[in-house]
């Protein structure tokens, strides 16, 4: 035993430390997150050892993994993916979710967390303005989509683009911003000038997305009668965040404008509210910063004036956080004792709930108490507060201190025979740990040792003492009841039960067994014994069951005394009884004690200290000596008490001389004897009087900040703390808080507290404790509020205009004495000046400063400082002082970026005139408008608000100035404007600015083609039409059209060039099919809108495809079913009408058999029925048939079952020798299916019994003979043949009968007849002969001797064999027998087939996709058409012999094909026809012309891929491919043809490049070939290079003969040129000539400033000035400078006004221009959106024209080319802005692109014919006159 304790204190020394478990990360009571974001939500929790972090559903079932939807990580983490609308799952995305952490010391869960999946859909916001009246309020409302409004809030406001106040609010100006979500913005003092567009910048809370409303409009209008106020909103119901600030807006209308006043709603009446630190009032805002529960309530905002008022009320509710705690949070209790959990709630009322370990226990109080602590209530207690859906929770730990054991492990009742080791197993836990002993039948075991049992006792790992009883060898008086006990100081625990071991009976010596009086008592006869079938229990030698006494004996033998009671004292006989009849018996003494029994006892109630008392405990009953004991609370009484115990035999005193409250508590009576311990407690309570634990002391506190009075008292009962408030100087009128309005708050400890210090809190005030005890406490203090110097608003814009007076006011408050001191732009004022001068006045609540300024100057703008300081503290108050004046032009205004519809506009701001600018006024003309008037009389103007005005630094410096840009929509494309621009502030406008000169890009077309309509006039085909669209909505140079169509889930397309072209035609379509038809004008920039689509169905045609599957079975000898499927759905070529079945007898070669005629049925359905048929071998074609005809045939071959045949055609018997006779036969002639064999038969004439022999049937043989020997010579024999097929024999020939001689004549046994033979094949003409001896054969022909010579005939055998026939050997055969008996002869008649003639195929007619074929009648019976494409495989077409012409439709557009004819005929198949070579029509695409195609800048192409010509043959796809010069590696790519230009990126600036563009149609590829060179990073184009390498293949040109070739060329090239310009100096222009040009480049036009001119018409430009002075209507050109400024005249409206200035400006180099996401511009300069135009990079040259009459542009696409003046606009490059022209393309010349950076320019002679509506001549002088002297330029 002594080294099981050692064991046992050793385990308990090792038992690792417990920390109590906490949540250090919890999830939050809500979760909202996004569809597109998903959300990961993390949960921690500590303790020692580390707890285990699981997560849990609503119903505590763990949460399972939902791929890609839901996973509890590993590291406690819930992740919840993104997901779709269709993966949405509300038991994942609207659940509930608690956090689980689990560790030794028990289980906690985490409050419950709310998930709510919100999907991301689409949201605006949008302002929603108020009418506002002059002088009084504007309200704007920020309004989300409803979708999302709950987690949407506002970030920024905006007037004209502009950011007004931060969200905390701009107090001293005119705008404030409230609602909780910052969604309403107030206009106060509204002006007319409040004019504006206000917007609004929203934040989506779970996204983070960002929305910005559009501009809305705030009407101000002017007060136009006396109205009393009526209210038009109020923000009625708020929740904002305790510690949060929130803004309640009340908004009225009225005449004179309303004033505001707010009230606080206390104790039933309506408060003013007054301004404090925390909260102020300013006009229609409520302002309350750092919310607390107490402004929890209703606000009342009243707007009144004159002609009446009105009233609403604003509810506002402060949330308040919960937080739960336990007290205390860790107990330790011994086993037995009671334990209670305290859980304080802040924040509000909430439910209460406790959990233990997880499970819920006890009600909704918030106080837990567990009675009787044992073992199963150890763990984590926790205290969940929920609120409508916030919760909180907070834990607790209850360990158990010293505990009573506890049995975990137990051993069963067995049954044992002697011999084999047993161990009786009990394990236990407690504190301190319990230890083991076992007892037998009640008796120690060690009473019982012997060397067979032993005792083990340790402690597992878990804490458990477990107790091993060994018995090594179990005998028989080893059974009996064993019982393992646990016991420590705390208590016991046992268990009993029977060990059973086989043996006789035996019953054990025990001593005396002690009961207890009144105490049911269970005695056990300690036998051992096995089995034993009767206990019987004796006293007085009576069972105790007849005695008549009260014990009584139970059902497994034992002694019941239920209560023992001392008359149950005696001795008992125990008698045990074996089924053998063997017993054994014994006595027991039984004992009963009697438990003492106390007498009740109690403390009076009214004792107080000092008293003194003695109380009595005693027995009334019980056995004697009796001992006593006293406890408090459970402990032994402390000595330093003083309390004097006296105990007697029956009693105990408990004496108290002296009572104070330490003597208060629960005394225990404890009485004990030999039988039991008893004990009574009874409660001593002490009454003390109040005393200080905090004496309250003064208080003084800042105005707004908060107060707190301790006032903390102790006593018996608990004095209860009451405050009053002096009402007077005097110290005796104090009344209680309760019926005062004084915002201040008693707490549980009594301390007096109030959140925010004011005014009315100062004052004297009492603090009284009083438990009844005593007199009670009291004491007085004072409460002081001190007012920092402070203003009301920290800042105030102020505004003067310059020359007016003005006076700025600073009005502190606070504390006296205040000082004021002035600064202005944190200098100090000088007062020395006459125009300024300060005054100041002093109050008791303040001080207040007026400074003065007269005739205010520009130098007076600025900040100025008042600062404000008494002894609490300072304050300043900011005014800005503007002094505002006219503003000044804006500066620099320059074109940055150009698009077809609008100009980007860059300036710098001008001074502003120290007032905001309201707006800029740009003003706009179109130049040389022969509509309008060439001044600015009637130019339309925009204003410009700040909100629509952009801004950006110039530079990266810190110190750069800002560029404005505005964006002038709503321009015309390809048309100059004249702009200048004036700024507005709220004093007056600006002159303007210099005009500048922008001219529009292309754009697009902007209307579809006109008419267009779709025609189906052939199968397959459709003919679309159009008209070109209006040519206002060309927007440029329309290069052509294209033409989408889909149908069959396929879409194509097809190009077509030239801006007059009105059709096209589509090919390769199914017929009967539906297709919707698209048709795109497009220009050079590139396609524009589409038609309406319009729906046509293809005509029919055959079916392409024949039926499938076809299949026959024979059904009889006379019929066939043939059975098929339909051809595939999109091959039918229309409705099905029905099957056309051809067929036609053949031999089993597939031979046809006679004239080879087809017959033809008709079927309605998949399936017919062929009858009327003889039995044989069938060829069947079987096709589709629609409306148009039958498509192609499926070929099949069948037979029909077998019928019997008919008899052989002709028989011959003829004697061979003395014993033999030969028989031969012709084949039937009805064979009526395959002939299997022939039979035979003989006979002996006049005789019934015959013989047979079977011949077997041979397919290609039509004679047969045998030879029948064993005959008797001289004996008639009669002969007949039958033949047989699979359904029998069949009819027997003719009989012969015949005699065998010795001296048989020659006879031929063979059939002269007719044989028909194809032309080419091979011939056998049997002559078989019988006779005795053996006849010799000799041929012979009619026409010609059959030469031995003769190669092409020889004789095999019996037989003449013609290898190859030829016509030439089409005669009679005639074969001679001889022997010397006599002779025979017979003639055959050879007849040779011709082969069908070979037919002469040709070309009829050629479609897009179709190919139509005729040849010349013959007497095929059918014909194979055969087709294939360049290599590919011939492809077979089975015809009807009838047939004369065929349609090979379905064809690739503009392909090459070969096609021949054979025809088939009985004799076979006729050489083929000559291949005909045919293609349909269309062809390989035709590569686009470069000025249409390519685009650059400085690192990317744009190709605009629609100006390549489709040729009628739709284009399937692009390869482009680039690369570098020194490049050997080309970077391609692969695109298809779409209406949007492609652009390649990534190109090197300032590098020259090969393009190559393969474009693939069914027709083929063609290849386009280009040069190009990338812009410099400044936008500069770079010279060409001094040789270009060849093609564009990748071999650069070598050689000097290849410079040689070069230099030729480029030679050639300049004299046509100069023949060219000889040309052109007598005729107009080409622009106005042609109006639209198809043609390539010319030589003169691979100038990049006169291919601009070309296409400009009018925007002339060269780079060296040119003149003509000899030729009055001849342009006249002036190189202008770069950065050059001229004067412009403004114009006027008759010759003798004076016109108003204006100038032009030049400008020099591009700037930089780097590459922007924009679609580039194409190649001839028409740009879209973010383009890069091409500047005058050196100079700016600007034309003038001057001409009597303009050019008539009817008929001509140039549109805008009749303009009279025309210019070449300056242009500020843009960093948005990147493409520009390119060089010309290697297609054209490569001469003429290496001489591009040395060629001249060369003067233009061009001539502007009449208008068409020419303006009556009058009016026509004085407009040329005026816009010579507009336009006039001074240099």
């Amino acid at each position: 035993m002594a080294i099981g304790v050692a064991v046992l204190l050793l385990a308990l020394s090792a038992t690792p430390t417990l920390s109590q478990l906490i949540f250090l990360m919890e999830p939050p009571p809500r979760l909202s997150f996004s569809n597109s974001t998903g959300a990961r939500v993390s949960c921690a929790a500590h303790g020692s050892p580390a707890p285990a972090i699981s997560w849990l559903t609503e119903d505590g079932v763990p949460v399972s993994d939902i791929p890609g939807l839901r996973e509890a990580l590993p590291n406690g983490t819930l992740w919840l993916g993104a997901f779709s609308a269709a993966q949405y799952r509300s038991d994942v995305h609207a659940a509930v979710y608690r956090c689980r952490a689990a560790a030794t010391v028990g289980t906690i869960l985490s409050r419950d967390m709310r998930v709510e999946a919100v999907m991301d859909v689409p949201w605006e916001v949008r302002v929603q303005p108020t009418h506002g009246v002059a002088g009084g309020t504007a309200l704007l409302t920020c309004a989300a989509s409803a979708s999302v409004r709950s987690h949407v809030s506002v970030t920024r406001w905006f007037r004209d683009g502009a950011v007004l106040s931060p969200m905390s609010g701009d107090a001293g100006g005119r705008y404030m911003i409230g609602g909780s979500r910052g969604d309403i913005l107030v206009i106060k003092e509204a002006r007319s000038e409040d004019t504006s567009g206000y917007s609004c910048e929203a934040q989506h809370a779970l996204t983070g997305d960002k929305r910005r409303s559009g501009p809305a409009m705030v009407a101000v209008s002017h007060q136009t009668s006396s109205m009393a106020p009526r209210m038009i909103t109020i923000t009625e119901d708020e929740t904002v965040p305790q510690g949060g600030d929130i803004r309640l807006v009340c908004c009225a209308i009225g005449s004179p404008p309303p004033t505001y006043s707010w009230f606080r709603h206390a104790n039933g009446r309506l408060s003013p509210v007054s301004n404090n630190i925390r909260i102020s009032v300013s006009d229609q805002v409520l302002v309350i910063r750092r919310a607390q529960t107490s402004d929890s309530g209703v606000w009342t905002c009243r707007a009144h004036n004159q002609y009446g008022e009105q009233r609403r009320d604003a509810r506002l509710r402060v949330r308040s956080r919960l937080v739960v705690s336990v007290h205390p949070q860790l107990q330790v209790a011994n086993s037995g004792s009671s334990v209670t959990f305290n859980c304080s709630v802040e924040g509000g009322e909430a439910r209460v709930r406790w959990l233990h370990d997880g499970v819920p226990v006890g009600g909704g109080e918030r106080t837990l108490r567990i009675h009787g602590v044992v073992r199963v209530h150890r763990g984590m207690y926790q205290c969940f507060a929920e609120r409508d859906l916030d919760s909180a929770q907070a834990a607790a730990e209850l360990r158990l201190g010293d505990t009573a054991p506890e049995l975990h492990y137990t051993f069963i009742e067995q049954a044992l025979h002697p011999g084999p080791a047993l161990a009786l197993h009990c394990s236990a836990s407690g504190s301190p740990p319990p230890r083991f002993t076992w007892l037998l039948d009640m008796q120690p075991v060690e009473e019982h040792n012997t060397q067979q049992r032993s005792i083990s006792q340790f402690m597992s790992p878990n804490g458990d003492v477990v107790s091993y009883l060994n018995i090594t060898s179990v005998r028989p008086e080893d059974g009996g009841r064993y019982t393992c006990r646990a016991h420590n100081s705390r208590g016991m625990v046992e268990h009993s039960t029977r060990l059973n071991v086989y043996g006789p009976p035996s019953i054990r010596n025990t001593g005396p067994m002690r009961v207890v009086a009144g105490v049911n008592t269970t005695i056990y006869c300690p036998y051992s014994g096995f089995p034993i079938s009767e206990i019987r229990w004796q006293r007085g030698g009576l069972d105790v069951a007849s005695s008549g006494g009260r014990a009584l004996s139970g059902l497994g033998g034992e002694l019941l005394l239920w209560p023992a009671e001392p008359a149950d004292a005696g001795m008992y006989s125990c008698r045990v009884t074996a089924p053998s009849g063997q017993y054994a018996q014994k006595d027991v003494q039984i004992f009963v004690r009697n438990p003492p029994k106390i007498a009740g006892f109690y403390f009076p109630e009214d004792l107080v200290e000092g008293s003194s008392i003695q109380v009595l405990c005693g027995i009334t009953s019980g056995d004697k000596p009796v001992y006593f004991s006293w406890l408090k609370d459970g402990q032994h009484i402390p000595p330093g008490l003083q309390v004097e115990e006296k105990t007697l035999d029956e009693f105990s005193f408990l004496i108290f001389s002296h009572l104070t409250s330490k003597h208060s508590g629960e005394y225990t009576c404890v009485a004990s004897n030999s039988a039991a311990e008893v004990n009574h407690t009874a409660r001593l309570a002490v009454k003390v009087a109040p005393s200080w634990v905090y004496e309250p002391q003064d208080v003084s506190a800042l105005l707004g900040t908060q107060i707190l009075a301790h006032c903390v008292t102790k006593g018996y009962p608990e004095p209860r703390i009451t405050w009053m408030k002096g009402q007077s100087s005097s110290t005796t009128d104090f009344r209680p808080l309760s019926r005062l309005e004084v915002p201040l708050t008693v707490l549980s400890n009594g301390s007096l507290t109030a959140p925010a210090a004011e005014r009315a809190h100062e004052g004297k005030y009492m603090c009284r404790a009083d438990n009844g005890v005593g007199r009670g406490l009291s004491k007085v203090i004072t409460v002081s509020v001190n007012e920092p110097a402070h203003f009301e608003f920290s800042s105030r814009n102020m505004s003067v205009r310059r020359t007016s007076s003005t006076s700025l006011m600073c009005e502190a408050r606070g504390d006296p004495p205040i000082q004021l001191h002035w600064t202005h732009n944190m200098q100090r004022l000088d007062l020395t000046t006459y125009r300024v001068s300060v005054s100041e006045k002093r109050s008791d609540s303040g001080a207040s400063s007026t400074l003065t300024i007269a005739h205010a100057q520009r130098r007076d703008s600025g900040v100025y400082r008042c600062r404000a300081e008494n002894s609490y503290g300072r304050d300043e108050l900011l005014i800005y002082l503007a002094v505002q004046e006219f503003p000044e032009a804006p500066r620099g205004l320059v074109v940055h970026q150009r698009e077809g519809r609008a100009a980007l506009l860059a300036w710098r701001r001008g001074y502003d005139g120290n007032a905001r600018l309201r707006a800029y006024r740009l003003q706009y003309r179109v130049v040389g408008d022969a509509q309008r008037t060439a001044d600015w009389t009637d130019a339309p103007t925009r204003e410009l608000l700040p909100d629509l005005i952009t801004h950006r630094q110039e530079s990266l410096e810190p110190e750069s100035e800002e560029i404005l840009e505005y964006r002038v929509d709503g321009l015309r494309p390809a048309t100059a404007y004249a702009l200048r621009l004036a700024a507005v502030n709220d004093i007056g406008d600006s002159e303007y600015s210099e005009s500048v000169i922008v001219q529009t890009l292309e754009e697009v077309p902007s209307e579809p083609p006109r008419n267009v309509e779709v025609q189906a006039d052939a199968p397959g085909e459709l003919l679309v039409k159009w008209q070109a669209p209006p040519q206002e909505s060309w927007n440029g140079e329309l290069v052509g059209y294209a033409v989408w169509w889909r149908g069959e889930n396929v879409s194509r397309a097809l190009t077509v060039a030239g801006w007059a072209a009105a059709r096209a035609r589509l090919s390769a379509l199914r017929a009967h099919s539906r297709y919707e038809v698209r048709v795109r004008a497009v220009n050079a920039v590139g396609a524009g809108p589409a038609s309406t689509p319009l729906a046509t169905t293809t005509l029919e045609d055959v079916p392409e495809a024949a039926p499938q599957h076809v299949r026959c079975e024979a059904l009889s000898a006379q019929s066939i079913r043939v059975w098929w499927e339909p051809p595939p759905p999109t091959t039918r070529g229309g409705l099905l009408l029905g099957y056309e079945i051809s067929y036609q007898a053949v031999d089993a070669a597939g031979t046809s058999e006679g004239e080879g005629v087809w017959e033809r049925r008709r079927a309605g359905g998949a399936e017919t029925l062929v009858a009327g048929l003889r039995a044989g071998n069938y060829s069947l074609h079987v096709a589709a048939r629609t409306a148009v005809g039958a498509g192609p045939h499926a070929h099949v071959h069948c037979a029909t079952l077998d019928d019997v045949p008919g008899p052989p055609l002709d028989i011959k018997a003829l004697a061979n020798s003395e014993d033999s006779i030969i028989v031969s036969w012709l084949a039937p002639a009805m064979k009526n299916g395959k002939i299997r064999h022939y039979t035979v038969y003989n006979r002996p004439q006049r005789t019934g019994q015959h013989s047979h022999m079977m011949i077997l049937h041979t397919s290609d043989e039509e004679e047969y003979h045998v030879e029948i020997r064993g005959l008797q010579e001289h004996q008639m024999y009669e002969f007949w043949v039958t033949a047989a097929t699979a359904a029998g024999e069949g009819e027997m020939s003719l009989i012969v009968a015949k005699k065998p001689s010795s001296r048989a004549g020659a006879k031929l046994w063979s059939f002269p007849r007719r044989i028909v033979a194809a032309e080419g094949s091979r011939v056998s003409i049997p002559c078989g002969a019988a006779g005795a001896p053996a006849p010799l054969l000799a041929w012979s022909r009619r026409h010609a001797p059959v030469a031995a010579t003769d190669a092409r005939l020889r004789v095999e055998g019996h037989r003449l064999i013609i290898s190859k026939l030829e016509a030439s050997l089409a005669d009679n055969y005639t074969c001679v027998a001889r022997n010397p008996w006599g002779e025979d002869r017979g003639a055959w008649q050879l007849r040779a087939l011709r082969r069908a003639a070979r037919p002469r195929l040709r070309l009829a007619a050629a479609a897009p996709a179709a190919l139509m074929l005729a040849w010349d009648a013959s007497d095929a019976q059918s014909y194979i058409l055969e087709h294939a494409r360049a290599d590919g495989p011939w492809q077979s077409t089975w015809l009807a012999g009838a047939a004369r012409a065929h349609a090979l439709r379905r064809l690739a557009c503009g392909a090459a094909y070969k096609l021949r004819l054979t025809a088939v005929s009985r004799a076979g198949a006729s050489p083929p026809s000559d291949v005909l070579a045919a293609s349909t029509s269309g062809g390989p695409s035709k590569p686009a012309s470069e000025k249409h195609l390519i685009t650059t800048n400085s690192s990317c192409i744009r190709l605009n891929l629609l100006t390549w010509d489709s040729n009628g043959c739709p284009l399937s796809q692009f390869v482009v491919s680039v690369r570098a010069f020194e490049e050997t590696s080309w970077r391609s790519e692969t695109v298809e043809l779409n209406p949007h230009p492609m652009t390649i990126c990534g190109l090197t600036s300032a590098t020259w490049y090969h393009l190559r563009v393969v474009a693939t149609s069914t027709a083929g590829t063609s290849t386009g070939t280009y040069y190009f060179s990338t812009l410099t990073e400044d936008g500069e184009r770079i010279p060409a290079p001094a040789q270009f390498p060849a093609g564009g293949e990748g071999a650069a040109a070598g050689g000097g003969g290849a410079a040689l070739l070069a230099a030729a060329a480029a030679l050639l090239t300049a004299l046509l040129l100069l023949a060219a310009l000889a040309y052109k100096r007598n005729s107009t222009a080409s622009c106005f000539r042609k109006g639209y040009e198809q043609s390539g480049v010319s030589e003169e036009d691979k100038s990049v400033e006169k291919r601009d001119n070309r296409r400009n018409c009018q925007q002339v430009y060269t780079s060296s000035p040119i003149k003509h002075p000899n030729k009055k209507e001849q342009q006249e050109m002036y190189e202008i400078s770069p950065y050059a400024t001229f004067s412009m005249a403004g114009g006027a409206s008759d010759a003798g006004a004076a016109s108003a200035a204006g100038t032009l400006r030049t400008f020099g180099r591009a700037e930089p221009a780097p590459l922007s996401a924009a679609p580039p511009h194409t190649h001839t300069h028409r740009s879209p959106a973010d383009s890069d135009e091409y500047t005058l990079s050196r100079a700016m040259t600007l034309m003038v024209r001057r001409t009597e009459s303009d050019s008539d542009s009817s008929g001509s696409p140039c549109a805008e080319c009749n303009s009279s003046v025309s210019y070449r606009m300056p242009i500020a490059p843009a960093k948005d802005e990147v493409f520009r022209a390119v060089t010309d393309s290697s297609a054209e010349s490569a001469g003429d692109a290496r001489s591009l950076s040395a060629r001249a320019e060369r003067p233009h002679d061009k001539r502007r014919r009449a208008r068409r509506h020419a303006p009556p001549g009058a009016r026509y002088q004085q407009r040329q006159e005026q816009e010579r002297r507009d336009f006039t330029i001074h240099v």
